[in-house]
């Protein structure tokens, strides 16, 4: 995407791997190559209307990737994901994406590139894992994929020498989910290139703003104690917790036909 993505392509967090709602499908790990950009905010204009032509230009170019879903968080974050099955994919991304360019026309590749960078800050790519092992899907979720474009992302910096700690408490998270039948499930991303080697993703998804936070309160309410014990032993680990907010981005996400 855009010139880089070319070869690389976070929702973020990622961005954004959906909350798996085919739950009756037993989730294997995923890997995904995430293009970050982040678009000025005195062009923010510029910078949707220049990716609607990216996603214009691929679809017309015939872009052969199953599908690259874009999310964006509050504060001009744009996160784009490409599902690879394994690092020998990347190899393949420059063969694939100039085919794609070639077909849409050079000349309207080149004059895209001008306007659509001019609306950027920067720009980043880097290897994440959807977890299986450690996310939560819910045998019955409370909301499809449809019905939750609001996501909810928080980034964990946890101490280098802790991680064997830190995903044993992300496991009993898990299982005190399972455990008490959370209907509302969650996502968890490994880094494993490109990013911080101390950090972890999750994400999670809802209606919106509202419904975070009454489904946040109705969970822990389902919760209390165990809860409260699990984050006690989870935050002496920690070395910091970040939020941010967003939503999915269909209108900038490109499905092959």
């Amino acid at each position: 995407m855009r010139s880089a993505k070319l070869f690389f392509i976070f929702a973020g967090v990622l961005f954004v791997y959906a909350q798996l709602s085919f739950a009756q499908d037993a989730p294997k790990d995923q890997l995904f190559i995430v293009r970050e950009e982040v678009a000025k905010v005195d062009m923010w204009d510029k910078y949707e209307s220049t990716s609607k032509q990216w996603v214009e230009m691929m679809t017309e170019g015939g872009l052969n990737l199953p599908y690259v879903r874009a999310s964006q968080q509050d504060d001009a974050h744009y996160l784009y994901l490409i599902p690879i099955n394994s690092y020998a994919d990347i190899d393949k991304f420059q063969g694939i994406f100039g085919s794609a360019v070639e077909k849409a026309g050079k000349d309207k590749w080149a004059k895209f590139l001008v306007e659509n960078e001019s609306s950027i800050v920067t720009h980043k790519d880097y290897v994440v894992r959807w977890s299986a092992d450690y996310s939560y899907v819910p045998q019955k979720p409370r909301l499809t994929r449809d019905e939750s474009p609001f996501i909810h992302w928080m980034y964990f910096h946890y101490k280098l020498e802790k991680r064997k700690e830190v995903m044993e408490v992300l496991k009993e998270w898990k299982k005190l989910y399972e455990n008490k039948n959370i209907n509302n499930g969650y996502s968890i991303w490994l880094v494993e290139m490109g990013l911080d080697n101390d950090m972890i993703v999750l994400t999670e998804y809802f209606k919106d703003g509202a419904d975070f936070y009454t489904a946040q309160k109705e969970d822990n309410a389902l919760m209390e104690a165990e809860a409260m014990a699990l984050w006690n032993k989870m935050a002496p680990l920690l070395v910091d917790v970040k939020n941010k907010y967003g939503n999915r981005r269909p209108d900038l996400s490109y499905i092959k036909k």
